[in-house]
């Protein structure tokens, strides 16, 4: 190692001691404005905002209930499912959509009439048409979240450097090799941008379906304790998924981009 080398390794490692703390101080200074926020409309608000302490009680008697397990498996596999087939279809909609000047004139209205319909409407319609059963929820929730991954697919291959695929012609590169090796490349951040976008929306729609339409999951969870007035019932259960959400996508689909943009560095 090079005398100047050594010599930036130490302020390098500072510079990055000083991000990761001034990361963690922002992080702690939200959480203190959250709690202190929530104290606060828990005295003013009695008993429409539950206090902390009774919700960290409901959340601890969740967390040992085989009831709330049972609904939380019951959601996640109904969100795992929209969010597979909104992201498969979407994406490859979007690569269609993108790479055919026909199919964009075909399909460009009607992708911007579904980017414009409320997603409860997509909700309403699809248990009017299908019933309150299990294929309601996933039509719904995959014609909901299509449109917005399909729209930022076909939005990155619209942008992508198009010398590329002049090149590949020139070259005359095999079709197959002219995907893997030229346009797969370039959307690879489009791909995980909208499988993010995907998953967040597909979390929070299942529970307005449940809410709605289902005798169980989380959402119908949260509804029937709004309705019987539980207020940190309807807290806890919310805080324990949402934390579970935000682990599940800043873990599994953090390494699956830090995987795929490893090339980078």
């Amino acid at each position: 190692m090079s005398l100047d080398a050594s010599r930036t390794l130490p302020g390098a490692a500072k510079k990055r001691f000083d991000l990761g703390s001034s990361k963690l101080t922002a992080a702690a200074v939200a959480l203190i404005s959250i709690l202190l926020i929530w104290y606060a409309c828990s005295v003013a608000f009695r008993p429409w905002v539950p206090a902390i302490d009774a919700t960290v009680v409901a959340m601890g008697d969740n967390l040992v209930s085989g009831d709330f397990w049972s609904d939380f498996f019951l959601t996640l596999g109904r969100v795992l499912s929209a969010f597979a087939a909104a992201s498969v279809v979407g994406a490859a909609m979007g690569v269609l959509i993108g790479l055919n000047e026909k199919a964009e004139a075909f399909c460009q209205p009607l992708l911007a009439l579904a980017l414009a319909v409320p997603d409860p409407v997509y909700i309403i319609f699809a248990i009017l048409a299908v019933g309150t059963g299990e294929l309601a929820g996933f039509v719904a929730l995959t014609i909901a979240v299509l449109p917005f991954v399909a729209n930022i697919v076909r939005s990155s291959v619209q942008a992508r450097d198009t010398t590329l695929d002049e090149m590949a012609q020139v070259y005359h590169l095999p079709r197959a090799v002219r995907i893997g090796a030229v346009l797969f490349p370039q959307l690879v951040p489009a791909f995980l941008t909208a499988m993010r976008f995907s998953f967040a929306l597909s979390w929070k729609l299942v529970v307005v379906v449940e809410a709605i339409g289902q005798p169980d999951g989380i959402g119908a969870s949260i509804f029937n304790s709004f309705r019987l007035l539980r207020m940190r019932e309807v807290a806890a259960t919310a805080i324990i998924f949402i934390i579970a959400m935000q682990l599940l996508e800043r873990g599994a689909l953090g390494r699956l981009e830090k995987k795929l943009l490893r090339w980078r560095n």
